[in-house]
């Protein structure tokens, strides 16, 4: 059932495109308030608007402008008077779909609606077979609007046509996995297979048996010949995530692997050729690591042929809302459900800091599209997390010893700040409430923890009302 939205000041007209529409797979809404039929096609997206041009309680360039920044895929088709041809004709440039001057006829009117329905039936086949690539793992693009994140995009593009070994680097949640993925769907080996290893989740007992394989009896339990990831990948690619983590002496063994592509299993004496190409990624500062012994010089380079450096998401605030559309749509078709963000909502995703970068800002979307019915996301749906959650997910991206530092040291900060201003300003009655002394108050006040952009901190002589 295919169903049209009507938005004309006309109620004569509203009437006529009913009628002349009128079909038993079709349905025809009419609003001769704009801004009536502005929000309900906002909030539950037909298959095709039909927009007059003039209307007196919004321009039908203003509903346009408003609804394509929220669905940006949804056909619209001008309705324009003699007059408003030139309005019409800009408008296509900037994504409407068609127009019809009036009067038209009804073949007229029907020829356009069938090739915009057409045109959105077709889209709609090509977002569900992505959705399910995107659900098994399988997209082949990397999409970002960011300078910044495109130059890296090309880089790994280019990289992707040659053996030549690549090192992501990247605070975690920017997406290393996903570029990693996309080298492998624009290589020659796309037909192979694609084999993650997760470094820092394994044990460093098991690692290397599940790195290398071994041979039956090789140790207790042992009790037939397992073929290890690395051999799993060949003839395509062996993603190791979070490299960093991985022990000296099992960089040792990589390192050999990595200059003969041949491994000895645990328990073996022959030899295995593995063809496989190699993608590695991490979090950390490798050439610190490397200068305090904790991972090899000359497997950094090795590894490191081609270096792709994926910006934090704060750093490219082009992508914010296109994501965030994005997974809004992926998460809609997934739940059954059509939640769609409002203007302000979209504004405030760039007030936020996503340190969870792009896997923070997907949880969110998909927290958001399963807790809310079908219709609009305002500002302050942002604000319904769980907050101990959101500063976890901010934190993730620390070692714990320094995410437990930092959280702590947010939060005494935080507490005598909040203990000053209750108290006007005045040290000493804040130090006397918290039940610390005046030294005290001003230690946990200049704490560096996690505080908000603006936090006032008092130095030695802010005391305003002493």
């Amino acid at each position: 059932m295919s169903r049209i939205l009507v938005i004309d000041d006309e109620p004569a007209l509203g009437e006529n495109i009913q009628r002349m529409l009128r079909a038993p797979a079709m349905t025809v809404q009419v609003f001769t308030d704009p801004v009536k039929g502005l929000a309900e096609a906002i909030s539950y997206p037909p298959d095709l608007v039909l927009l007059d041009v003039r209307m007196p309680a919004m321009s039908g360039e203003e509903v346009f402008t408003r609804l394509h920044h929220a669905h940006a895929s949804l056909p619209i088709v001008f309705l324009t008077a003699f007059g408003s041809v030139e309005g019409a004709v800009l408008a296509m440039r900037n994504g409407a779909f068609d127009y019809l001057q009036k009067p038209f006829k009804r073949e007229e009117l029907q020829l356009v609606v069938q090739r915009a329905l057409a045109v959105r039936k077709l889209e709609k086949e090509v977002a569900t077979l992505k959705g399910r690539l995107e659900s098994a793992g399988e997209t082949e693009t990397a999409v970002s609007r960011s300078p910044a994140m495109t130059d890296q995009v090309e880089k790994a593009r280019r990289a992707a046509g040659t053996d030549a070994t690549v090192m992501l680097l990247g605070e975690s949640g920017t997406g290393k996995e996903v570029i990693a993925r996309y080298i492998h769907n624009q290589s020659r080996r796309k037909d192979g297979p694609f084999v993650p290893v997760e470094c820092s989740a394994m044990p460093g007992s098991l690692i290397e048996s599940e790195l290398f394989g071994y041979e039956r009896g090789a140790f207790t339990g042992a009790e037939k010949a397992k073929k290890g990831l690395i051999e799993s990948a060949d003839g395509g690619t062996l993603f190791l995530d979070e490299i960093g983590d991985l022990g000296v002496e099992l960089q040792t063994r990589l390192f050999r692997f990595v200059e003969e592509r041949a491994l000895r299993r645990l328990g073996g004496l022959t030899t295995v050729k593995v063809d496989c190409r190699i993608v590695c990624a991490t979090n950390q500062d490798l050439p610190h690591r490397i200068k305090q012994g904790q991972f090899r010089e000359e497997l950094f380079y090795r590894l490191s042929v081609v270096t792709v450096k994926l910006p934090p998401l704060r750093e490219r605030p082009e992508d914010i809302q296109h994501l965030a559309r994005f997974f809004l749509e992926k998460f809609s078709r997934r739940y059954g459900k059509c939640v769609a963000g409002s203007p302000q909502f979209y504004e405030a995703l760039l007030r936020e800091r996503w340190r969870g970068n792009v896997r923070q800002l997907k949880n969110v979307m998909e927290r958001l599209t399963a807790l809310h019915e079908e219709g609009l996301l305002t500002p302050s749906d942002l604000n319904e997390g769980d907050p101990l959650e959101e500063v976890a997910v901010s934190l993730s991206t620390l070692p714990w010893k320094d995410a437990r530092e930092r959280y702590l040291a947010g939060f005494e900060r935080s507490y005598a700040q909040a203990v000053l201003a209750r108290c006007g300003g005045n040290v000493s009655a804040a130090a006397r409430e918290a039940g610390v002394d005046r030294k005290t108050l001003y230690t946990l006040l200049k704490r560096e923890g996690d505080g908000q952009p603006g936090e006032f901190i008092p130095q030695a002589g802010d005391e305003a009302g002493e």
